[in-house]
């Protein structure tokens, strides 16, 4: 029954006229399709072998020179046993794929491929090739019965049976090479031929598919008020479509204008910053999208400064989410007490990477976070380079790849995590970045690069912490002129204060407020005493 219903469906088709068209043209192109494909896929699979051949044929130049090679090294080493056993080896490794590369175009068989593979090497097709492999064989074969005592020797190889093999090799190296090229170049004319076989096949399929592609176009203009007609429906329905786009588009700009003010207000103020004994502060952000996926911040606890910096791959709405989760989780473990850096850094990693597997995300980030106690910087987790520039111009580059690991990359970092410590005198400027900075580009795909940045440090040291910020960001953007800024650009500026002076004028200071107690108490006792 069911075949029955088959047989008046196609009857039914082909008696309509406006499919009769393209039943034929799709009956004609699978015809043509075939009949280029199928010789195509022979021809195609013809020339892979050819490819095999013609990548061993050229392998056994190579080692017919390695050869001739080894037996001279051989010669001059022949009395240093150590050398002769790494001689011996790569000398038995070459004969080996000679000897089985060379039977393979003779009788074809799998051999090894130029990565340890096999692959089957087919015989010499042609007349010529086979008069090549021949030739080759009348040498090889007593060549390699001068080369079996050395390949077999146990512990010192006999000058005797070494000066055979050595004179062999120099008297027919060039006649193996010799051979090994014409060898090459036949397979090379053979894959040619091949391949021009190959081309005409599909010339002509590509001939009668275009005559196919004609006639059915010329069908086709007959229904074109028709299309035209479904055209202006389906028009209708993209314009309203691209109405609904436009309005999500205004709900998503806005969500990432709230996600990037959300970032501005956790970065933290100059009021913060001012109010950290010991160091001069000056920080700057700037995102490459509306949402940055950089991180920096400084957390002042009760005397306990943290201050951190970090990259998010990539940038956008995602990055930006991932940088406020790691300010949280980085506040959170501070305000815990939790002062172990391993634990500190572990912690804070397991909790971004279960946030991002629920993400179903790719994401992670370089993080970096130093704890500054009088003058003493303990730096842990792995970022870009910090940049130390004394107060006498001396510059020290800090490495942090061996501190810490990639946050959310693992579920557990914790035998990764090293803390490093830094101390710093009066006046040293410590630079924390991301790499916007030093991969910025100019109009002609220069880097600005970290040893600009460290000589525009290193000559503005004497300035404020601030000064060097807007320095350093002002140099940056006269490198990039007019180019597009491709990566979140954040700067975190660190400068040592004079802790000494400071704390002699409190004091100074609370000596005179002293000083004025008392004379207020005795000018008060005295015109008591009147």
């Amino acid at each position: 029954m069911k075949e029955k219903n088959n047989y008046y469906f196609i009857k039914t088709i082909f008696k309509r006229e406006k499919y009769r068209s393209l039943l034929l043209s799709a009956a004609l192109f699978l015809f043509f399709d075939f009949g280029v494909l199928i010789p195509s896929y022979i021809l195609s699979s013809l020339l892979q072998k050819n490819a095999v051949s013609l990548n061993l044929a050229g392998r056994q130049r190579m080692l017919s020179q390695k050869i001739t090679k080894t037996l001279l090294e051989l010669n001059n080493q022949h009395k240093n046993t150590f050398y002769l056993k790494k001689y011996q080896k790569e000398l038995n490794d070459d004969y080996q794929l000679f000897d089985d590369t060379l039977n393979g175009f003779k009788l074809g068989k799998h051999v090894k491929n130029s990565d340890g593979k096999s692959v089957y090497l087919k015989a010499a097709e042609t007349d010529k090739s086979r008069e090549i492999i021949k030739q080759t064989l009348e040498i090889w074969n007593p060549y390699k019965d001068k080369l079996q005592p050395i390949l077999t020797a146990d512990k010192l190889i006999k000058i005797k049976d070494l000066e055979p093999a050595v004179e062999y090799a120099r008297a027919n190296n060039l006649k193996l090479l010799d051979l090994m090229n014409q060898l090459t170049i036949e397979q090379e004319k053979i894959a040619q031929t091949k391949t021009r076989h190959l081309q005409l096949i599909q010339t002509g399929g590509i001939i009668l598919a275009l005559a196919n592609f004609f006639l059915l176009l010329s069908r086709s203009f007959k229904r074109l008020q028709i299309a035209d007609q479904e055209l202006e429906v389906a028009n209708s329905e993209i314009h309203q479509l691209n109405e609904r786009l436009q309005a999500d588009n205004v709900r998503m700009k806005s969500e990432l204008d709230l996600t990037k003010r959300l970032q501005e207000m956790i970065l933290p103020k100059s009021s913060e910053l001012e109010s950290i004994k010991g160091l001069d502060i000056a920080g700057f952000m700037e995102p490459a999208d509306e949402v940055g996926g950089d991180y920096y911040d400084v957390l002042n606890y009760n005397g306990s400064v943290k201050i951190g910096i970090g990259d998010v791959t990539g940038h956008g709405l995602e990055s930006g989410m991932l940088m406020l989760m790691v300010q949280t989780a980085v506040r959170t473990l501070q305000e815990a007490q939790e002062t172990n850096p391993v634990k500190f850094m572990d912690v804070l990693n397991r909790t971004i990477y279960k946030n991002i597997q629920r993400m179903d995300s790719d994401k992670n980030l370089t993080l970096s976070l130093i704890d500054y106690k009088q003058g003493e910087l303990n730096l842990t987790g792995q970022h870009e380079e910090v940049i130390l520039v004394r107060s006498n111009g001396e510059i020290e580059l800090l490495d942090t790849t061996d501190l810490g690991f990639p946050i959310g990359l693992v579920d557990e970092i914790a035998d990764f995590v090293v803390q490093q410590k830094v101390q710093l005198d009066i006046g040293d400027v410590v630079v924390l970045f991301t790499d916007g900075i030093t991969e910025a580009e100019d109009l002609h795909g220069n880097f600005y690069g970290i040893e600009k940045l460290c000589e525009v440090i290193q000559q503005n040291r004497h300035l404020t912490a601030t000064e060097i910020k807007d320095t350093v960001i002002e140099d940056l953007r006269s490198h990039i002129s007019f180019q597009q800024v491709f990566d979140d650009i954040t700067l975190l500026v660190l400068k040592q204060k004079d802790t000494t002076s400071t704390l002699n004028k409190l004091q100074s200071e609370n000596l005179d407020q002293s000083t004025n107690y008392i004379f207020s108490a005795n000018k008060s006792n005295y015109f008591t005493s009147e």
